[in-house]
């Protein structure tokens, strides 16, 4: 990958997370956020009524354990020409009643982002790269970024029709020495309504998720509220079975950037996205997320494992590749069953 675009992604995943460059940090528990699993990037980020397995406690924790099978989950996707990889593992634990938990691991990385602080040969002294100027390769100092998130998820089923459901976050940051942690909290309602209908609401960071830095600074991560509605339904003519998902996000914060709708200081970041359900085994997928025009998966779900696979289109800035991410998910009875150990 060329330098100039090696900047351009590196150095903006790594330099949003140093806790020294930024008045407000914005981006602070940005890990979580959009975690992805690829049947949910395919769906264009969608996933607050969906079952994703067991990593389901990342999009909506009222959904843990929801007619769901006891299966781990892990997830690789490549970002911006693979200048950022970023994992996903998931577990269903086993439990009692009518309580239902699962734990989720995360992990990003960004390798030898470029340092070209010292680099500059700055022949006037203004600290700035004129034309006549130029960075001296040799002098180019690199350094990583590392992030990871543990979460655990539970839920309970209330008479009245209700679920909720609770997540606590842990997450951490290392770019270069610096080393920043924090915790927070999301919360989770879920309710069929009928005739293929599901409501799903989310408060992510509802207490907000604080990060403290080495450094003795602390970063503070403002509530999201995510409300999506989900339609099952079979195509009339072919019986084939379809989901199509709608949702749409807004800080708490009073932001106002380029959103798909603005309400009065609410701007809401919209996401669409619809699977049709070939036959037993084969899915396909499309969607509109957020941040990127278009997305595309195709998933083959088999008795003991499934295999979902998404392409997520080029954002807004034509600097940026496109994404990729593959997930397997192990559906653990069936493979006892297999393995004649069940």
């Amino acid at each position: 990958m060329p330098l100039n675009r090696r900047l351009a992604a590196a150095g903006l995943l790594g330099l949003l997370a140093l806790p020294n460059l930024w008045g407000q940090a914005k981006y602070a528990g940005e890990l979580f956020e959009f975690p992805g699993t690829a049947r949910s990037m395919a769906m264009g980020g969608t996933g607050v009524n969906g079952l994703h397995g067991s990593a389901t406690g990342f999009f909506n924790p009222a959904l843990v354990g929801q007619a769901q099978p006891p299966s781990l989950l892990l997830a690789h996707r490549e970002q911006f020409g693979g200048v950022v990889s970023a994992d996903l593992a998931a577990v269903m634990l086993p439990t009692s009643g009518k309580l239902a938990v699962q734990l989720g691991l995360l992990r990003r990385a960004v390798d030898r982002i470029p340092d070209t602080r010292s680099a500059l040969a700055d022949l006037n002294g203004n600290g700035l790269l004129d034309d006549d100027e130029i960075l001296v390769g040799s002098d180019v100092t690199y350094f990583n970024q590392r992030e990871w998130g543990i979460l655990l998820s539970l839920a309970r089923r209330e008479q009245t029709g209700w679920v909720w459901g609770l997540s606590a976050k842990l997450l951490g940051n290392r770019v270069a020495d610096a080393l920043g942690l924090g915790f927070g909290i999301d919360i989770g309602l879920h309710r069929k309504l009928g005739h293929g209908l599901g409501l799903g609401l989310l408060l992510q960071d509802a207490t907000t998720t604080q990060v403290h830095w080495s450094s003795g600074r602390w970063e503070t991560t403002m509530p999201r509220v995510t409300l999506g509605l989900q339609w099952d339904f079979k195509l009339p003519l072919t019986g084939q079975a379809v989901t199509l998902a709608l949702e749409g996000t807004t800080r708490l914060d009073g932001e106002r950037l380029a959103r798909d709708l603005q309400l009065g200081p609410l701007s809401i970041l919209g996401r669409a996205g619809l699977e049709l359900r070939v036959n037993e085994s084969l899915r396909l997928r499309a969607g509109r997320g957020a941040l990127f025009p278009f997305t595309l998966g195709v998933g083959l779900d088999f008795p003991a494992f499934a295999i979902d696979y998404a392409y997520v289109s080029t954002a807004r800035e034509p600097v940026f590749d496109p994404t990729q991410q593959l997930s397997l998910t192990l559906y653990l009875q069936s493979l006892r069953t297999l393995l004649g150990t069940g």
